[in-house]
């Protein structure tokens, strides 16, 4: 077996470690968008009083799931600099999405007539 600095060298030769990389941030910015609209989602329950029972259950497991998910990627984002691409990219990337998939952050419910 080869030690683990040449299997590191090997795939930053071959690219694979840049191909990681970019598969992992992309990852990443899908993970912490679909983390928000699914808060987004469960504040409109709750308002609603419709976050019971399971749902309420499920949605408390995976946000204590998500919080260590992005506990240990925090980790991971060392510099300032680093911290502001990945919020502009988060920013950007959710921009685009809410464009897409037609669900504008700006939101409102309907007034009571």
């Amino acid at each position: 077996m080869k030690p683990k600095k040449q299997l590191i060298e090997a795939a930053i030769a071959d690219g694979s470690m840049d191909r990681m990389n970019m598969l992992l941030s992309a990852a990443h910015l899908l993970n912490c968008e679909a983390n928000n609209l699914i808060e987004e989602a469960s504040e409109v329950m709750l308002k609603k009083g419709l976050l019971l029972g399971e749902l309420k259950m499920k949605h408390n497991d995976f946000v204590r799931s998500a919080d260590r998910y992005f506990k240990e990627f925090a980790m991971m984002v060392t510099t300032d600099k680093t911290k502001m691409n990945l919020f502009g990219d988060m920013e950007e990337f959710d921009n685009s999405f809410r464009k897409w998939a037609k669900v504008p952050a700006d939101w409102k419910p309907k007034p009571k007539e």
